[in-house]
């Protein structure tokens, strides 16, 4: 049943990304409630492949939030360290967080985990949230509604906010695999020309997400078949591969909306922007995009305006609308660059990776810009 919002902000969708940004905005005194078409997620009981990866910089702000702390080690597993590969030829870089003097470069977070942490903190918190529950975005008197409903928001269609760009020729299969060795707390990543292979550290030593982009939906394979393919285009790296979970898989898309704000209105999240998920950076940009607005309606509280003023929500936009973008180039340049199929791009490809490799001071900003420093 639609229903219409009480308080000064409504955030629509209780993901990750809208329920963070709720109970920041709660912990900032602010009015705010949630409404979720789905029921209460309950935390899991197995390892799964629906995973993100959390960085420092995010993890600070779930520890704020008062969630981090309820993850269990099981499904918030810490990496400590990353080896990428050019599966088309001899480039090669790894690095660890002790050579930047980190203890770890992020956690790679069961994704129903969180949201099941995020729901218990909003009971204790006594944030309000309606579960199972829509709400009628053109009769909502809030001054504010938040659409972090994900990237096919329906609050962002109704409300008329466009977007722009496309689907990739790619489908992302995902699973969980068992090798041979432990996985030593390291996220590998391969590029082909096909696309990028990543195997993620869960909270079993010999236990990984994969994380596969193909032009093919490597789901509908069979599974001896999959189990080889995946053993040959991970170069054996982990030993023999013992097992593979139950596959699905989903495509992939690039999407940007021109406007993150309107007179009462903001995006948050993949409501606003999604890329491709080649370097896991999607959740981070989204926990981003939350801590900015919770500060900017913070500022707002204590000028006595609106929450809705649109002139006061485009500091958000703009504090946001760059990074997002930047990242999302980034992250085209960077699939265009590896899916080439020119021998001389290749070899540039090969040689930039060995002397990032070799460059110390280079090295560390990567390490910086994985445990979200940048």
């Amino acid at each position: 049943m639609d229903k219409t919002g009480q308080a000064n902000i409504v955030v629509v969708g209780a993901g990750f990304v809208g329920l963070s940004f709720a109970l920041a905005a709660k912990k900032r005194g602010l009015d705010v409630e949630v409404y979720e078409r789905k029921a209460r997620p309950e935390p899991p009981t197995s390892l799964t492949a629906n995973v993100i990866a959390v960085n420092r910089k995010s993890r600070e702000f779930l520890e704020g939030c008062g969630v981090f702390a309820k993850l269990t080690a099981r499904f918030s597993a810490p990496y400590v360290g990353m080896s990428v590969f050019d599966g088309e030829g001899a480039g090669a870089i790894s690095f660890r967080a002790d050579e930047a003097d980190l203890p770890e470069l992020g956690h790679i977070v069961d994704q129903t985990a969180l949201r099941a942490a995020l729901a218990d903190t909003a009971q204790e918190s006594g944030l309000t949230v309606h579960w199972e529950s829509a709400i009628d975005v053109k009769e909502c008197d809030a001054a504010l509604i938040v659409a972090a409903d994900g990237g096919h928001s329906e609050t962002r269609e109704k409300l008329g906010l466009k977007k722009f760009g496309y689907v990739y020729d790619q489908q992302a299969t995902v699973c969980v695999a068992e090798f041979e060795q432990p996985h030593g707390a390291i996220a590998w990543q391969w590029f082909h020309e096909t696309g990028p292979v990543a195997l993620l550290p869960l909270g079993e030593s010999n236990k990984v997400a994969v994380i596969w982009s193909s032009t093919s939906d490597l789901s509908q394979l069979e599974e001896g078949d999959f189990q080889r393919q995946l053993a040959d285009v991970t170069e054996h790296q982990l030993g023999e591969l013992q097992s593979v979970g139950p596959r699905f898989s989903f495509p992939l898309m690039q999407q940007h909306v021109f406007r993150y704000v309107a007179q009462g209105v903001a995006l948050l999240g993949d409501a606003a922007h999604t890329i491709h998920p080649l370097a896991g950076q999607g959740a981070n940009l989204g926990f981003a995009d939350a801590q900015a607005l919770a500060t900017i309606l913070l500022d707002a509280r204590i000028e006595g305006r609106s929450f809705g003023d649109v002139q006061l929500l485009k500091r958000y936009e703009r504090e946001r609308i760059r990074e997002n973008h930047l990242a999302g180039l980034a992250m085209e340049s960077f699939y265009r660059l590896f899916g080439s199929r020119q021998p001389a791009i290749g070899l540039a490809r090969s040689l930039g990776l060995r002397f990032v490799h070799e460059n110390t001071a280079l090295k560390r900003l990567a390490i910086s810009v994985a445990a979200g420093g940048v």
